[in-house]
């Protein structure tokens, strides 16, 4: 039985009100919304002050209350009122929480409450919806961890360039392109990691161009222009990934066109990626592609025999594996066109001795890798993989995509986004979008079950077998 807010009010502190109320809207966001969404817009939700028959919620920025009012008020107010009663109202006030550690790396407030510390809202600028700093993006991805090498050491040196300069005065626009998991996005991030490091106050934007065409629709849908504009003008440094992506797209290239002249004109920087050069761009509008070959047009080749072994010798060092210098150079020497499939081989390797509790050796390489040497003149189709997936566990056509959480069925479908990730060039968002979901949510299952290989004998076998049927139908054995 809930109880009226008045009522409640009453009798109990209004710290207590509210942090129930707040406990209850995210514990139904939790629930409701992907992980990437939850972060985006809820985590830094936080209990406010009761002011006659409102409750008020506080929320980091006035663009996140604006998006919070635009497509989560429903949940908001349904949630609060099951705690509190039909005639709660709810009030967002956007303001900037002040986190203070307790020593235990949670991040919680002191007493166990958040200290919030209120903004006008007219002062709550847009950089805490972009995300100031290097914690806006993956920490993994910078200068250190990119071994450059013949292959990219033009493109390295560039993009080392732009990152300690200030925006725009080294090369803008720098287009980088080059085949599917060579360090393209890499360096992208390690550009908005670097500048932010140097100096915290930049504005950086990292967005794949899929994703900035599905928010400027939806923009356009919900009559939102001005602030979808807001969210790529107002920046310091604009990173586009996979740009080849808006071929065909024409509002959209039109947009685009449109904020790559305002960041240009305003000194801003602008570092955009694609799988191909800007004369290949099928599908891209001349005006865009004159504009991206304007700035520094760089490229990144796979990589040689040597910087191969130096990566897999980074990534050995970073995850603290032991593997000897033989097994290093025998998957160097295997996988040589892309440096996601030879980070994933060094995995294989790792978890097949983990869950056999044998030392690392050449010949338990080989017997690792055995089915995951790369075919060259063999294509496998997602369709495949997510076929073969649904079958080995049991489960229907439309299983895999479905909305159900379920334990088996999250885990099949994880299972499937990492066999996607290592057997096929599909990009992220690709991966996400088989599963209708978002790129974040793929990343999440993949390293998922790269986290359960070496630590569950079964989801090693579950991997294994499933490469041997994907291979084997790939080459007609079955």
């Amino acid at each position: 039985m809930t109880v009226p807010l008045a009522e409640r009010a009453s009798g109990e502190p209004t710290g207590t009100v509210s942090e129930q109320v707040c406990a209850a809207v995210l514990a139904r966001a939790r629930r409701e919304l992907s992980p990437s969404q939850f972060d985006m817009w809820f985590a830094q939700l936080a209990p406010g002050e009761l002011g006659g028959d409102a409750l008020e919620l506080l929320v980091p920025s006035a663009y996140v209350k604006s998006w919070l009012l635009a497509h989560h008020l429903a949940l908001i107010t349904e949630s609060a009122r099951q705690v509190l009663g039909p005639s709660a109202r709810i009030r967002l006030r956007a303001a900037r929480v002040e986190r203070v550690g307790d020593g235990s790396g949670d991040g919680v407030e002191r007493g166990g409450r958040r200290k919030s510390m209120p903004v006008p809202e007219d002062q709550a600028s847009l950089d805490d919806a972009l995300g100031e700093g290097a914690s806006a993006f993956p920490s993994r991805y910078t200068f250190d961890t990119f071994i450059p090498g013949p292959s990219n050491k033009f493109a390295h040196a560039a993009a080392l360039a732009v990152a300690e300069a200030p925006p725009s005065k080294a090369y803008n626009p720098v287009f980088v392109y080059g085949g599917v998991g060579l360090g393209k996005t890499h360096l992208l991030f390690a550009i908005a990691n670097h500048m932010t490091a140097l100096q915290p106050r930049t504005r950086a934007r990292y967005v794949t161009s899929e994703s900035f065409m599905t928010e400027f629709i939806k923009a356009v849908r919900e009559r939102r222009g001005y602030q979808f504009q807001r969210q790529y003008r107002d920046v310091d440094v604009l990173l586009l990934d996979d740009v080849q992506f808006l071929g065909r797209a024409e509002e959209t290239q039109t947009e685009f066109f449109h904020t790559f002249n305002h960041l240009h004109q305003h000194e801003r920087q602008i570092v955009i990626a694609s799988d191909r050069p800007p004369q290949e761009l099928g599908g891209i509008e001349e005006r865009l592609r004159s504009r991206f070959r304007s700035g520094l047009v760089v490229d990144v080749q796979p990589p040689d025999l040597e910087t191969r072994i130096a990566i897999l010798q980074l990534k050995a060092l970073r995850d603290a594996l032991e593997v000897p210098d033989d097994v290093l150079h025998f998957i160097a020497s295997k996988f040589e066109q892309n440096i996601r499939e030879l980070e994933g081989a060094l995995l294989r390797v790792h978890a097949f001795a983990s869950v056999t509790r044998q030392q690392v050796d050449l010949a338990l390489a080989e017997r690792a890798l055995e089915d995951l040497i790369p075919d060259l003149g063999q294509e496998i189709p997602p369709a495949a993989i997510l076929e073969e997936t649904a079958e080995y566990f049991g489960l229907g056509p439309g299983d895999l995509v479905s909305k159900s959480r379920s334990r088996p069925l999250t885990t099949a479908r994880h299972v499937a986004m990492y066999l996607l990730r290592e057997l096929t060039g599909l990009s992220l968002i690709k991966i996400g979008e088989l599963f209708e979901r978002d790129h974040t949510t793929a990343l999440h299952g993949i390293k998922k079950i790269e986290g359960l290989m070496p630590a569950r004998g079964s989801t090693y076998k579950q991997v294994q077998e499933l490469t041997k049927k994907i291979r084997a139908r790939g080459r007609g054995d079955r």
